[in-house]
């Protein structure tokens, strides 16, 4: 098993892909990869087009897992340019998408650390 170094000096021993997930549903329903695989795209692509289609701020609640919201950033921020250091006022508005994990995963990531809430 290769170790890969990220920028920040972790080391993160295995990424896990969509044909891992394919894997994993598939073993578990006893249904073939292939078909599988199909609804898995599907559904990766549904969710993918209901974050980027989303006109204004949007929330999508997968119970268990967590939740995705896509929300704008400040009207204007200061951007630095990396090729040239130069300090730009950037006053478009841009949106991004944020993961908030269930109590669920929270609770599994820290066994040790009980959750106020």
């Amino acid at each position: 098993m290769t170790l890969y170094k990220t920028h920040n000096s972790r080391k993160i021993a295995h990424t896990q892909t969509r044909r891992d997930l394919i894997k994993m549903v598939a073993k578990r329903s006893q249904k073939s990869e292939t078909a599988v695989s199909e609804m898995v795209d599907i559904t990766i692509d549904s969710l993918s087009k209901m974050l980027r289609s989303a006109e204004e701020e949007v929330r999508l609640e997968l119970r268990g897992l967590g939740v995705f919201e896509v929300k704008f950033m400040k009207n204007e921020a200061t951007v630095r340019d990396p090729r040239t250091g130069e300090t730009i006022k950037y006053d478009g508005r841009r949106r991004k998408v944020h993961f908030r994990p269930s109590k669920l995963i929270k609770r599994a990531l820290h066994k040790d650390t009980q959750i106020d809430s």
